[in-house]
Order: C-alpha cells, then structure tokens, then sequence
C-alpha cells in the first residue's frame, strides 16, 4: 500500500537553537542565508524513517520563499502558508487550487488590512515590540503575520490577548512561541491537504500519516489515517494539561 506523509516543518522535524540548544544539523537559512533552523539527531533519524518508501508533502506555514530555504531534501508536492499556496513537483504553482483562493482571498482584502493596522496600534499601546505585515502569495493577501522583534513568547501571548476582541470570531488566532498569525476562515493547512488528498487516492490505495505540532496542525492530521506529534509541541502540551488520564477530552475564537 503506497504511503503518503503530510509533515509540518518549524519545530516538527527542526527547531532553532533558542529551541533546542542540542541541534546542530543544518535545517533552513535565513534571508541572508546565514543558519537559522537545524535537527537534532533524533529528527534526522525521524525523518528518514518517514521518507522510506513514501511520499512526503511538507505541510507548512511558511512562505514559498521561506519554504525554500529548508535545506533537507524535500521534492515533490508542497504546502506553503497555512494552505494558501500548493506546490507541484518542480516548484510551480497548483494552479487549480490557485483558483479556489484567489476569490476568497480578494473577499477579505480589506478587511486583513484593517486588522494589520489594528494590529500595529494594540502593539505600540500595550508596548509590544513586534514587526507585523500581511502576507502576500502569487498576487493573493493570505493572513497577517506578527513576529516579538526580541522572540518574548510572553509578550506576544499579551499582544493576543488584547488584539482578540477585534478578530472575527470565524478567523483563527494561531500563536506559537513569540510569533502570531490571524488566519482568515478560507485558509487552512487541512482544506489544502483534502485537495492533494483527492488527487492521492484516485491513484490508488494510500495509508496516510499527518505529523505536527501546533494546535493549527491538528485539522490536517486529523485527515489522515494516522497522527503523529512530538512529545515536546504545542499539542502534547495541551493535552497533559487539560486530559486527566482514563479520561475523554472535549473541546470547543479557535
């Protein structure tokens, strides 16, 4: 049976060295191309077990260019900002799936402005220093990207705080670490994954397997036939806190 594994990147299979200080293997460089990410043994090997004999799709919420800094061997299809952009073998844009999201996308123009500059202003307020800018794929605006200028995860969790209330409640507040993103409803790593997914199966009997770790991970994993997250993520971190052992946890702006 062929194997498909949609994989998340950034702290899945590497992480910086503020993260994870015992990582020493090159991972992804910066804009500048100086080392920014790397793996720690263990995710070298957990990444080689994953590409044996099966296709890998990175699934990521990086940008394509940023998606293309990643310095491990990865070919093939490729998911790039939290579902806004698919890749095909060779690097050129689905343009199928371009379709689907440039109507969407064009829909919520005005309204991702305003919350960029919402954004701006709750910062300077609440004295966050953080650099903040739309991000744009293909001609398309997807999401608002906000990054602590100092990597301060507890000062990004109080911009969130305040900037809440202004959010629709149908968005997504993804915040991880010192960094945010305000997802608008049309974008998602997993309606992305449902499309490649499509395509998959009509070639045949596949076994899927989804890998991540932020809570924004779980929609795509839970696509798969299996899921698989890193003892130390967003999404262990949650379940050890809020799911007493024995017990069925229940859930439900996301």
């Amino acid at each position: 049976m062929r194997r498909i594994v949609f994989v998340d990147l950034d702290d899945t299979l590497f992480q910086t060295h503020r993260k994870n200080p015992d990582a020493n293997r090159l991972a992804a460089v910066d804009g500048d191309g100086n080392p920014l990410s790397f793996r720690c043994g263990r995710q070298e090997a957990f990444f080689e077990w994953l590409i044996k004999d099966a296709t890998v799709v990175p699934v990521t919420g990086r940008s394509v260019e940023a998606f293309r800094r990643v310095t491990i061997p990865l070919s093939g299809h490729a998911i790039c900002s939290f579902g806004g952009i698919i890749l095909r073998p060779g690097g050129e844009t689905d343009r199928e799936w371009h379709r689907v999201i440039t109507g969407a996308s064009m829909a919520t123009a005005d309204l991702m402005e305003g919350l960029n500059t919402v954004v701006g202003s709750i910062a300077a307020g609440h004295a966050v220093h953080a650099r903040h800018r739309i991000i744009r794929e293909a001609g398309l605006p997807l999401y608002v990207s906000v990054k602590h200028n100092a990597g301060v995860a507890e000062e990004m969790c109080r911009l969130a705080t305040a900037v809440s209330p202004s959010v629709p409640d149908d968005w997504t507040i993804h915040l991880n670490g010192s960094n945010m993103a305000l997802l608008p409803p049309f974008l998602g790593k997993a309606a992305a994954v449902a499309h490649l997914l499509k395509h998959f199966v009509a070639d045949g009997s596949v076994l899927t397997l989804g890998v991540g770790d932020s809570l924004t991970d779980v929609a795509f994993m839970g696509l798969c036939d299996f899921a698989v997250a890193p003892s130390k993520s967003q999404i262990m971190s949650v379940l050890s806190s809020q799911t007493p052992l024995g017990a069925v946890a229940g859930g439900g702006k996301r």
